[in-house]
């Protein structure tokens, strides 16, 4: 035990000997990097839709422009996750504010990898958005006069299903723009495991984004099957999302919590 110990007081002195700007410099490259595992969502989500417009356009060829449509518009915002995170890694890269920023070096440095983690719940939003939209594209092959109401359907849930990354994106900027425990009291080991903790609990939104996504997707299909009862189905899909984005709110209700009115920290 003692042994293991010795370890980790050893490894944190050795981090703890490099300048505030090294520190941060190296960390900031490691949250880019983890910013960018959020292209697993969209990469995911695009190609189910692909995937699902072909197969449509196979079975209504005279379509083809209608599904080509609805698929692009559905890729398009399946497609902001890897947006967000693309620009939360540049920022880490080329205008990192942190590196300046007065504080704990040690906390600094963790808050640049907890901007990146944050983004990782982008993932979720991406594949749902990616869902809703191949349904979509299938939607209008089989009903192409229902389209505008298809398609309405697919902008409204799509949006909904976003609203995790928004939250991740949000937190991220916290980090980097505010960094709130850089400057705290107490134990700076304490102060950088609840940056990352902060950051980690943002990956729960891949949960509600999935789920979203998947709400999105059951309710194009409906519209398009039956197009008179739109609003019956729009108001059913916004309250399943809105249950479906509760975990999300609690991670972000944690994070909070961690960054601006920790316990922890006495």
């Amino acid at each position: 035990m003692g042994d293991g110990t010795d370890i980790i007081k050893a490894l944190f002195d050795w981090i703890s000997g490099y300048d505030s700007r090294t520190l941060v410099l190296a960390a900031s490259a490691i949250g880019a990097g983890a910013a960018m595992i959020t292209g697993i969502g969209p990469g995911l989500g695009q190609g189910f839709a692909a995937g699902k417009a072909t197969e449509s356009v196979g079975l209504n060829p005279g379509r083809s422009k209608d599904i080509t449509f609805t698929l692009f518009l559905g890729v398009a915002i399946s497609e902001t996750s890897g947006i967000f995170a693309l620009i939360v890694a540049l920022i880490l890269l080329f205008a990192n504010p942190l590196v300046g920023m007065d504080g704990i070096k040690q906390v600094l440095a963790v808050s640049a990898v907890s901007a990146g983690v944050a983004m990782v719940g982008g993932i979720g939003p991406a594949v749902g958005q990616g869902y809703a939209a191949g349904k979509a594209a299938e939607a209008v092959g089989l009903n192409p006069r229902a389209g505008k109401s298809i398609n309405f359907t697919l902008l409204l849930g799509s949006a909904v299903a976003e609203t995790s990354t928004i939250l991740a994106l949000v937190v991220a900027l916290v980090f980097l723009f505010a960094g709130p425990l850089a400057a705290g009291s107490g134990s700076w080991v304490i102060s950088a495991a609840s940056a990352l903790g902060a950051g980690l609990a943002m990956v729960a939104g891949i949960g509600p984004g999935t789920g979203q996504g998947y709400a999105a997707g059951k309710a194009v299909e409906a519209v398009g099957k039956r197009p008179g009862h739109r609003g019956s189905i729009l108001r059913v899909m916004f309250l399943g999302q809105a249950v479906a984005q509760t975990t999300g709110i609690y991670a972000l209700i944690i994070a909070l919590i961690l960054l601006f009115a920790n316990p922890l920290l006495g």
